[in-house]
């Protein structure tokens, strides 16, 4: 999402929008900016390698309290990336413009035969480049780094989709690591909170079980991972919940000798039978599984994009 200061800015320097980033050449430096949260990203590519004299140039901005962070490449020093910090209101965006432009300017006068490179591993080349979206980001490349990326790109898919599954194993484990999840939903019974919030855990714990034990990560493993969330966070919320009801039985003194397995037993039979208590479980487990679901919507619709094809294209 683009928002109307660096808009308002991206027009003045005359750059392209492609919906998420504004990009475009500042003499032979080529700049991408974009809206992050509570932050503004500047990401600056120079037609040369800079040396340390010039990263001290770019760092007085930092020094002078402008950026939040800045940060350079670490094998070949062509690029740098600056983040301006917003907190309660949004960063001046003439202190981004002022900064944009010495930067711009500095690296023209000081190199002002270099011409802007090709972003593409280990390419110089200088002429006939074009814009491409690689997986949506604006890049500068020439036609053979584009060609040479997309067929990488396409080898490395079809590499991916000739790999076992792995579904078993994958369920195994989506269905084992989420186990210690159930803890931390009895510690929120414990606090006396409804324990949606460990939604997330269970999510996160089925996906690195999921992973580890080497499930393919697509459409279906996702499905897995999701499935095995929600069982969790229902089986989590019950566990915990009778859990609660035991430890509180266990502190009455006419129980005592009483085995535990039937204290149990008995605890389950009136959870599920006495309208009460089925009253206050369910409430807990649709609570959850609201807060569960809108874990796994987002949760979900990140590990598509992760998942999926990456796309080389024209801007």
């Amino acid at each position: 999402m683009t928002f109307p200061g660096l808009r308002k800015l991206a027009g003045e320097f005359g750059f392209a929008n492609n919906g998420t980033y504004f990009y475009g050449f500042i003499h032979n430096t080529y700049v991408i900016m974009a809206d992050g949260t509570n932050k503004k990203i500047v990401q600056m590519i120079f037609p040369c390698k800079i040396d340390q004299s010039d990263k001290e140039k770019i760092l007085s901005w930092k020094k002078k309290g402008y950026a939040k962070s800045i940060d350079f490449g670490e094998e070949h020093v062509f690029e740098v990336q600056i983040t301006f910090a917003e907190y309660f209101l949004p960063f001046k965006i003439e202190k981004i413009k002022e900064v944009v432009q010495d930067i711009a300017n500095y690296i023209k006068e000081k190199y002002p035969d270099e011409k802007p490179k090709c972003t593409g591993k280990e390419c110089q080349a200088d002429s006939e480049l074009e814009i491409y979206n690689v997986d949506g980001i604006p890049l500068p490349l020439c036609s053979s780094c584009a060609k040479k990326m997309q067929s990488d790109i396409e080898r490395v898919y079809e590499e991916e989709s000739l790999k076992p599954n792995n579904y078993i194993q994958g369920l195994l484990g989506a269905l084992t690591f989420p186990i210690p999840g159930i803890f931390l939903t009895y510690i929120f019974f414990m606090l006396g909170r409804i324990a949606a919030a460990s939604g997330l855990v269970y999510f996160l714990l089925a996906q690195k079980g999921y992973t580890w034990a080497k499930g393919k990560l697509n459409k279906i493993g996702i499905l897995i991972i999701s499935l095995s969330s929600i069982f969790y966070t229902i089986a989590g919320t019950f566990v915990s919940y009778v859990a609660c009801i035991v430890k509180e039985i266990l502190k009455d003194p006419s129980v005592k000798g009483v085995p535990l397995t039937e204290i149990i037993k008995y605890t389950v039979n009136t959870v599920l039978t006495e309208e009460e208590a089925r009253a206050e479980i369910i409430k807990n487990c649709m609570m959850s599984l609201l807060l569960c679901g809108i874990v796994i919507v987002i949760n979900s619709v990140k590990l598509f994009s992760a998942s999926g094809k990456t796309k080389i294209e024209k801007a």
